[in-house]
């Protein structure tokens, strides 16, 4: 039988690295998984055509689901995705959700939404792409909307549509930042501020929060933080880093985006333009 799930992208509202606790709003890029099961034991992995890609998530997803059942069998998994990978923009959160959804589709099962994100994140901790397990952003790939989580409880504390006539745009430079390389020795230093940034993203005050976090993991995590200082100076609602970089999100009303992307130019790099995502994968 043959599986196949869509789900989307998810850029920081708050990074849940210092406190366990984050944040994350849904965008509109998405992933696209198809799982084809055969009879053989043997898991074969595409991503974006492309067989070089590492392929541990992509199996440890598709062997957690078989283990529910009473099946051997192996399968062909194929990843389509317009989510860039080791930019901070969730691309291991959508595969993993996206996967566990084809397998579950494909081998004619259903769960939960909160048992699918916790299989998600069962996956990304045994893959080792993962500090916090990401339940946030996990969360915000599946549901879509503004969702607030406890990582280190796998709990979902709220979800939020958003207005979703706003711009998402995002400066991508050139290189990529692998979570399971970013080195955090020094964040316990603002957990407390961290802290008080996520109580405003619990209050609902996500702009603030967005921006406010952007601030402290570029110091955090020494990232550059110009294109969310450019960004904001023409105009953006919220600016900042999203995960562990090296992505900056900006979100802005209809018609400020080409003085924004003119702040940018000089900065090198692409460029994304996306919008809110407030629906569910399927």
């Amino acid at each position: 039988m043959n599986g196949k799930a869509k789900v989307h992208g998810a850029i920081s509202v708050v990074n849940a690295i210092a406190t366990g606790k984050g944040s994350a709003l849904g965008i509109s890029l998405e992933t696209n998984a198809e799982v084809a099961l055969h009879s053989d034991d043997l898991i074969q992995v595409i991503i974006n055509d492309d067989l070089s890609e590492d392929s541990t998530l992509a199996k440890e997803c598709f062997k957690i689901v078989r283990n529910k059942t009473s099946q051997t069998s192996g399968a062909k998994i194929v990843i389509n995705s317009n989510i860039p990978i080791g930019k901070g923009l969730k691309s291991s959160s959508a595969a993993a959700n996206a996967i566990i959804l084809a397998s579950l589709n494909a081998f004619d099962m259903k769960l939960p939404d909160l048992d699918v994100l916790n299989l998600s994140v069962e996956a990304s901790k045994k893959s080792n792409v993962t500090i916090t397990g990401a339940f946030d952003d996990a969360a915000a790939s599946l549901l879509g909307g503004l969702v607030v989580t406890d990582n280190t409880n796998n709990e979902l504390l709220s979800r939020n549509v958003i207005d979703n006539d706003l711009s998402i745009l995002i400066h991508v430079p050139e290189q990529k930042n692998y979570t399971k390389n970013i080195v955090i020795s020094d964040s316990h230093k603002f957990k407390s501020y961290v802290d008080s940034v996520f109580n405003i993203a619990l209050d609902g005050n996500y702009l603030d929060a967005m921006t406010l976090n952007g601030m402290l993991y570029s110091e955090i995590l020494k990232q550059s933080n110009d294109a969310a200082i450019f960004a904001l100076k023409n105009h953006a609602l919220a600016a900042g880093l999203s995960g562990t970089g090296p992505s900056v999100a900006a979100i802005c009303r209809p018609g400020s985006e080409s003085q924004i992307l003119e702040s940018w130019k000089s900065l090198g790099g692409n460029v994304i333009s996306a919008k809110i995502n407030n629906d569910k994968g399927m």
